[in-house]
């Protein structure tokens, strides 16, 4: 039995008549009935019910056509998984540091240690250019927060709370947890809506939703820069527990707890929905769920 004959066998089966198939693998009609007849011949069973312009499975047609399918796809997975450690293939990675910088780093490592020939390279990109970069065909993954209605296909990796960043001497900054009434009036800094319009709406929608006033005093581009603004005492942030190493270490800002949090945040892993996800891709992202998991 060969591959050839089982991808013959799976086409018949899914056009419904050997002419039609022919004309798909562009063989004459009686080169591929005799592939078939053999395959039979073979397994010693019937697999095609003939009718005059059509054909069915048998039982057994069945079967094999079920099993052909899974084989097809781990053969041309392995091939492509040869052919990927052979050239040296690139696996292009775009991720927010303030995301997924506490597991990333381990995921590479582990996956190089097996894909030594895979190229792993990293792009920090904003959301915003995550989603038209994927789109674009420039990233192979995206590691980002998941956006209703796009053409990503999501692979959730973990979530994170969220957390108050504010100045050292801001008089909240005594306090052991921010209740709602704390944020009424402050100057709040976010990150820019244009690049990160899920952050941007989960944070004005906690405002809205309890009726709190707050004067946006300033917007910008990553984790770094609000925190260098937030030290600056230009006001506080609500920012995800996920970008933790920005902020600590730092001595004149301090997390605090909240007491009510905005909807936690989901960081996954994002692919391309109208094209095929490689093997080497798949396999990182098998790393990440485990290096995620474990951070």
């Amino acid at each position: 039995m060969e591959l050839r004959q089982l991808k013959a066998f799976v086409e018949i089966a899914e056009a419904g008549s050997i002419t039609a198939a022919a004309k798909l693998l562009r063989l004459t009609q009686p080169a591929l009935s005799r592939q078939i007849k053999a395959l039979e011949e073979e397994l010693d069973v019937i697999l095609l019910e003939r009718g005059a312009h059509s054909i069915s499975l048998t039982p057994a047609g069945e079967l094999l056509r079920n099993e052909s399918i899974k084989l097809l796809r781990f053969s041309d997975t392995m091939i492509e998984k040869v052919r990927a450690e052979a050239s040296g293939e690139p696996l292009r990675v775009a991720y927010a540091p303030s995301l997924a910088g506490e597991f990333i780093a381990i995921a590479i490592e582990r996956f190089s240690q097996i894909h030594s020939r895979v190229r792993v390279s990293l792009s920090d990109r904003s959301s915003s250019e995550m989603h038209a970069g994927l789109a674009a065909g420039k990233f192979d993954l995206i590691l980002a927060v998941p956006c209703p209605g796009d053409a990503i296909r999501w692979m959730p990796l973990r979530d994170y709370g969220w957390e108050l960043l504010l100045p050292v001497n801001h008089p909240l900054a005594a306090k052991k947890l921010i209740s709602p009434a704390d944020l009424d009036g402050q100057k709040l800094l976010l990150l820019e809506k244009e690049n990160y319009p899920d952050y941007w709406n989960r944070v004005t929608k906690y405002f809205k939703d309890r009726g709190l006033q707050a004067k946006i005093a300033g917007e910008f581009d990553g984790r770094e820069s609000l925190s260098s603004a937030v030290e600056a005492g230009m006001g506080i942030a609500l920012v995800a527990q996920a970008g933790r190493k920005v902020s600590q270490g730092r001595d004149r800002s301090v997390l605090k707890p909240l007491a009510e949090e905005p909807a936690r945040t989901v960081v996954a892993a994002g692919t391309a929905a109208d094209r095929d996800c490689p093997a080497r891709v798949l396999a990182f992202i098998e790393e990440l769920k485990r290096a995620a998991a474990e951070s």
